[in-house]
């Protein structure tokens, strides 16, 4: 049975293939400027990748909370803020894909976390050449932040968000090779026993950003069949 917790969801794993994972709601956290001395940053606002990260590092054996993604990825040990800060001002909400591979290797040489990751890339002319290995990569080690939104599309399906947004793809089901995700925002509350194609993935991602950040525990080895 899952359970449901006023800031994240614990998702057990079931018979199909879908892994444990801890799904933090990016709207239940905090809309004053300035949380946990992050200036003009909203976390509830513009923390989905934060809450998405976050659910990916404590889904494999890393019980991190969004707040503590967003302040390793926005400050640095001084507090001070990091190029990949957003501020309003020149209208930059998101924190990059770069923001997140920083947070990856500092937790790495900080914290000595065994994270692997990969940036895995492909054309945006030829979306299928990697669909396989992304279904292996993700049904045994790793989960995968992607961002999805409208964004320089016409007619954008927006399954997962109307806007920019980033998601986490935990798991593959065994029987139709579709994914398990854990979407932040509200949508994600109906969307924990749902799966999508591969092909409804790509849909839903920005233009020119066919990219998959695989992130996994080396310490965790799940066993293939």
């Amino acid at each position: 049975m899952n359970t449901k917790n006023e800031k994240y969801d614990i998702i057990l794993p079931n018979e199909l293939g879908r892994k444990y994972t801890k799904r933090y709601k990016q709207y239940m956290y905090s809309d004053i400027e300035g949380i946990d001395g992050i200036p003009n940053w909203e976390l509830q606002n513009f923390g989905c990748g934060p809450s998405a990260m976050a659910t990916i590092l404590s889904s494999i054996g890393y019980d991190l909370d969004p707040v503590d993604v967003a302040k390793k990825i926005l400050l640095d040990n001084e507090e001070n803020p990091l190029d990949f800060f957003t501020n309003k001002e020149n209208k930059r909400y998101g924190i990059t894909t770069l923001g997140f591979i920083y947070l990856l290797q500092q937790l790495n040489k900080e914290k000595q976390f065994h994270l692997e990751y990969e940036l895995l890339k492909y054309s945006y002319k030829n979306p299928q050449s990697k669909k396989q290995q992304i279904i292996d990569m993700i049904r045994y080690e790793y989960m995968a932040l992607i961002l999805v939104g409208p964004k320089g599309k016409i007619n954008h399906p927006k399954t997962f968000s109307n806007y920019g947004h980033y998601i986490a793809v935990t798991s593959v089901n065994t029987q139709n090779n579709e994914f398990y995700i854990a979407n932040p925002n509200k949508k994600g509350d109906n969307q924990i026993d749902t799966t999508y194609s591969y092909e409804t993935l790509i849909a839903n991602m920005y233009t020119n950003t066919f990219d998959f950040l695989m992130v996994k525990n080396k310490s965790l080895t799940l066993k293939k069949e």
